[in-house]
């Protein structure tokens, strides 16, 4: 099971990297920076635990985003076995966690916060996935789903009487044992290996990574980016390129390969192509030969000859 981190936040990673320290949307940017981080690092919690299952009983996915109506549903773990679908929800909050029927209240270091009851999330997704079921014809198979408190210094209260926030928010440790105790309500085997077969195939098909066009995100033009090859070491940009190596006037490392990040740069900000003049001009090479003698290092498909020709971000990227 492979775990990465987030597109989105490796987009906004590399934004607050180029754009000016004192930029007025810098501190929104490091706000969702640590929201991603959070989110991000408790699914790594939860991977660690789900990795104790043998391998052989369940197909596990991550960030599985699949299409429904016009939108779409993103679920951060789904289990899958002939027995039991699962679809696991991953909390990461600090502090005291607060489990109300219509809310989620949150109160950490002096702050209280509202959100969404995640109970109501989970149970759309059982729904969104069933009826997804429905429309590819899918035999129908129970689905369980779990809210996984993650950090275990966390309080949880669960209001009086909210019988079903009882039966369904758990500490991430505790997850093994009640995965255990849902397998053994019932021994008898609920999807066919044949069904449980279309169902991966389905949704492996299905999957749509999102893409998130991140400078239309945070209202920032691309002329207040800033340009150049960044310095692989103290960051600092832009690096100067002389006699075929950037060398970094801040830290004076040299390096024949440092623009290799700068591409990288370049599809997470602005687009999955470029032209030799738009990479150019986005991390400031002296001349368009120096440009055309460095990318074939980049090993990336292309399309056209010469001077039309445009190069593709791979796939999968990252």
């Amino acid at each position: 099971m492979d775990l990465t981190p987030p597109t989105f936040l490796l987009q906004a990673q590399v934004l607050a990297s180029r754009i000016p320290e004192t930029h007025i949307k810098m501190p929104e940017i490091k706000s969702k920076i640590r929201i991603l981080m959070s989110g991000y690092n408790g699914e790594k919690t939860l991977k660690y635990y789900l990795e104790q299952i043998p391998d052989h009983k369940y197909h596990i996915f991550h960030g599985l985003r699949l299409p429904i109506g016009n939108t779409f549903f993103q679920i951060d773990f789904l289990l899958l076995s002939q027995k039991l679908i699962l679809i696991l929800d991953a909390k990461n909050h600090s502090g005291i966690l607060q489990f109300d029927k219509n809310q989620l209240i949150h109160e950490f270091a002096g702050h209280r916060e509202v959100y969404e009851n995640p109970i109501a999330q989970v149970n759309r997704h059982k729904i969104s996935l069933r009826f997804l079921f429905e429309k590819y014809k899918i035999p129908q198979a129970p689905i369980e789903n779990l809210v996984t408190v993650c950090k275990p210094s966390t309080e949880i209260h669960i209001s009086p009487g909210y019988k079903e926030a009882e039966h369904k928010v758990i500490k991430a440790y505790n997850l093994l044992a009640k995965v255990d105790e849902l397998e053994g309500r019932d021994n008898e085997k609920k999807i066919n290996q044949k069904t449980l077969n279309q169902i991966i195939k389905l949704l492996l098909e299905l999957h749509t990574p999102q893409k998130i066009d991140i400078l239309n995100y945070f209202q920032i033009g691309e002329d207040e980016l800033i340009h150049g090859v960044q310095c692989p070491r103290c960051l600092y940009i832009p690096m100067d390129y002389n006699r075929a190596r950037w060398i970094c006037p801040k830290c004076l490392l040299f390096s024949k390969d440092a623009f290799l990040n700068g591409v990288n740069d370049y599809f997470f900000l602005i687009k999955s192509s470029f032209t030799n003049s738009e990479i150019r001009t986005f991390l400031l090479m002296p001349s368009s030969r120096t440009t055309t003698a460095n990318l074939p290092k980049l090993n990336l498909p292309y399309t056209g000859t010469k001077r039309d020709r445009i190069y593709h971000q791979p796939h999968p990227f990252p």
